[in-house]
């Protein structure tokens, strides 16, 4: 069997309501080059395994249950040239991954980030996104202060070796910790058209304020004190 060029890495946990439309869009994909998907499960008691087994070439288990370490064992797993990140509650457009993945195969980049956007949002939601928040994305990144979200990143694998990969120590801000380290070795792309659409689950569980207070806060801790939030209560 040939090897793959391109590794897509889905941590999962009890993830059976979205599992699956995540992984037929990420399997759906527009690209001249081979890929695996890799599903990374953190043993679940559902039905996410059974669900994964139809779409994945491999499924690999992690028993800390959070959501760096199962990035950083499935992404051990990855034999391919560029690694990508996605969540088991995406849905992605058939060119997203070939989109994504450019900057990193042309070799000018390291990394390839991209926006995220609702997949299930209301009029607030959708307006929020489109008119703030992925601007301001748009000019951290200029400002090389990214804003990342490993539900749709791209990495070069060799780059990401070499700088260990994903704290599996952090319980928060591990997408946000790695790229700070990728940054030092090249240059980290903002590419807006690989678009990523993602479940609103966790503002309808906390409302708001909150989730603006705790992502905005851990944005700060992790660009400017090194650090991050220590607990992450899953939404399912």
């Amino acid at each position: 069997m040939s090897k793959p060029e391109v590794s897509i890495v889905v941590p999962t946990l009890n993830e059976e309501g979205y599992i699956e439309d995540a992984l037929n869009s990420l399997t759906n994909q527009f690209i001249h080059k081979k890929c695996e998907l890799i599903v990374c499960d953190g043993f679940s008691t559902d039905k996410t395994v059974e669900i994964a087994k139809k779409y994945a070439d491999k499924i690999v288990y992690e028993n800390k249950r959070t959501i760096a370490a199962g990035r950083q064992t499935g992404a051990r797993a990855a034999r391919g040239e560029v690694i990508v990140c996605a969540g088991a509650d995406v849905f992605v457009e058939p060119h997203w991954l070939d989109v994504l993945t450019r900057p990193v195969f042309d070799k000018t980049h390291v990394a390839s980030i991209g926006p995220v956007f609702p997949r299930d949002g209301n009029l607030v939601e959708d307006a929020f996104s489109g008119a703030i928040l992925h601007p301001l994305s748009r000019v951290l990144s200029k400002a090389n202060t990214h804003f990342v979200v490993a539900d749709n990143m791209a990495l070069c694998a060799k780059t990401f070796r070499k700088v260990g990969g994903f704290n599996p120590s952090l319980v928060t801000g591990e997408d946000t910790d790695l790229i700070m380290r990728m940054k030092r070795e090249g240059k980290v792309a903002y590419t807006k058209e690989a678009k990523s659409y993602v479940s609103m689950r966790r503002v309808r569980e906390w409302g708001y304020g909150k989730y603006l207070a705790f992502h905005t806060t851990n944005f700060l801790k992790s660009h400017f004190s090194g650090t991050s939030h220590k607990s992450y209560e899953p939404v399912r």
